[in-house]
């Protein structure tokens, strides 16, 4: 009997947690590839912690300075530093941070490089990064995270110190909060699908709703914009859930100014268009302007003019390049990022102060004029608000809509289960639900519309609630099968009563 609880206890951990059985395995695997070859490419550095992921990133980059370093502020306070090579130097003093480079890239010395070039893990920007005043001042600092680095600037010292990441070269932002970090670059890095971007225009007697589906051109078959009636608002968004709006218009304060085709101009609160998308899940991005004229024709994604950089934000990849696209008319914007409440975010980018000046305001103004003449609307500033990175996730392991990917998935692992211990959950099905007995006595299958309801019912449902138990059961019975295998062979040979 213990044998047995044995066996059930092994099987359902293989089945549950297989990959508990397998983690301690595979990690001492990694650990020690990584510590007999910690020079090698992949995952050398996976031993040194945070600044072996810095140290990883530095390896793959192919045009970085000679004397290029990863490094980590450790919560001692001392500094760690590592070469492409995987060596590793300490400091914790003045005098030992001076011999950084002549320790680690004595061939940048000699080819004439003095400043550090240091990669720089995001816990020592974030959760030490008192320790940076110790770093020499023209230091060039990039941070680290997420496959991808970006080059970060310091401005004071101590408690007024300020970081900033330079995102893409016409975004930058400070670098105050890790998760809201985190929550830019994972919005950045979204692929921007032009099939699922929606572009209205608030036109009084248009339609009450976005559709599902826009409506196209019917010589060219592109998408048109969507002419929404300003007085259904709080309901427009409920057919294009998990699809992005763009909006715009002028834009001051919590107002949004619409100029529509004819008659006067409209205002509402952005409030109210962000509750709406809010309610009907879905991401709005309103693109404020000096102008309150509005697109007309066809989507801004197809068209070739009438937003300043839409062309080129168009043709982008991710909404990184859409927004990088975008701010370079205005010489750059400055991102910031708050938690919306509800599973969602808000990115707001405005122009970089850095850029504001006499010689912008008469871009700007040059700017304003051509649009005057070409139809172009500049974009001035941009708010964003969108699911978080958490519930994006969430909807994209869906594989049906509707349904909380914590559900589906079990729901799916048991039914492939139950459909490799086929024979044991069918046995179980025909002992709850046997088939009509007419049938069975007439030696003839069920009539296909009466057996429909009880396959249906066996596939859908006792399958998936069955499924483990069933394939516990079968290997439970396979297994013991196999072990007493030997003895039914030697009974049927040497005990078996010969007739």
């Amino acid at each position: 009997m213990r044998l047995f609880w044995l066996l059930c206890g092994c099987a359902l951990l293989a089945i549950v947690r297989p990959e508990v059985t397998n983690a301690n395995v595979f990690t001492h695997i990694v650990r020690e590839a990584g510590e007999a070859g910690g020079k090698a490419a992949g995952h050398g550095f996976s031993h040194l912690g945070p600044v072996g992921k810095a140290a990883a990133h530095l390896k793959l980059l192919p045009n970085a300075p000679k004397g290029a370093l990863a490094a980590h502020a450790t919560p001692e306070g001392h500094w760690q530093f590592v070469n492409r090579e995987g060596q590793v130097y300490t400091a914790g003093t003045p005098d030992e941070l001076k011999r950084v480079m002549p320790t680690l890239a004595p061939e940048a010395i000699a080819a004439g490089e003095s400043k550090l070039t240091l990669y720089v893990s995001e816990d020592s920007l974030f959760d030490n990064r008192t320790a940076l005043s110790q770093l020499p001042a023209d230091s060039q600092l990039h941070v680290v995270s997420g496959g991808s680095a970006y080059a970060v600037t310091r401005e004071g010292t101590g408690a007024a110190l300020r970081l900033e990441a330079r995102l893409k070269p016409n975004l930058s932002i400070e670098l105050s909060d890790r998760d809201l970090f985190d929550e830019t670059l994972s919005y950045m890095s979204r692929s921007l699908n032009r099939a699922n971007i929606r572009t209205i225009a608030i036109e009084p007697g248009g339609s009450k709703y976005v559709p599902s589906a826009p409506a196209t051109d019917p010589v060219t078959k592109l998408p048109l914009v969507d002419k929404l009636d300003p007085d259904n608002l709080a309901t427009a968004f409920g057919a294009i859930r998990g699809q992005t709006v763009l909006v715009t218009g002028r834009t001051l304060v919590n107002k949004i100014t619409f100029s529509p085709s004819s008659g006067p101009e409209i205002t509402r609160d952005i409030s109210d268009l962000v509750d709406a998308a809010r309610r009907s899940d879905v991401n709005i991005v309103i693109l404020g302007s000096d102008a309150s004229r509005q697109p007309g024709g066809r989507n801004w994604f197809w068209q070739t003019i009438e937003v300043g950089g839409m062309p080129e934000a168009a043709a982008s990849a991710t909404f990184g390049d859409f927004l990088d696209a975008l701010a370079q008319r205005r010489g750059g914007f400055q991102l910031a990022a708050a938690h919306d409440g509800q599973g969602r975010v808000q990115l707001s980018a405005l122009p970089d102060a850095a850029t504001a000046g006499v010689t912008s305001d008469a871009t700007n103004y040059l700017a304003e004029a051509v649009s005057q003449v070409t139809g172009e609307i500049v974009t001035s500033a941009i708010e964003i608000h969108a699911r978080d990175k958490h519930t994006e996730a969430e909807f994209d392991a869906r594989l049906i809509p509707g349904i909380p990917s914590y559900v589906q998935i079990p729901y799916l692992v048991s039914l492939v289960c139950g459909l490799i211990a086929w024979p044991v959950s069918r046995q179980w099905w025909r002992r709850i639900w046997p088939p009509v007995g007419e049938d069975i006595a007439a030696g003839r299958a069920s009539p296909f519309f009466r057996a429909l309801p009880r396959e249906a019912a066996f596939l859908l449902a006792f399958v998936p609630f069955a499924g483990f138990p069933a394939l516990l059961w079968q290997m439970i019975s396979q297994t013991w099968a196999t072990v007493t295998a030997p003895f039914r062979w030697a009974k049927r040979r040497f005990f078996a009563r010969q007739v």
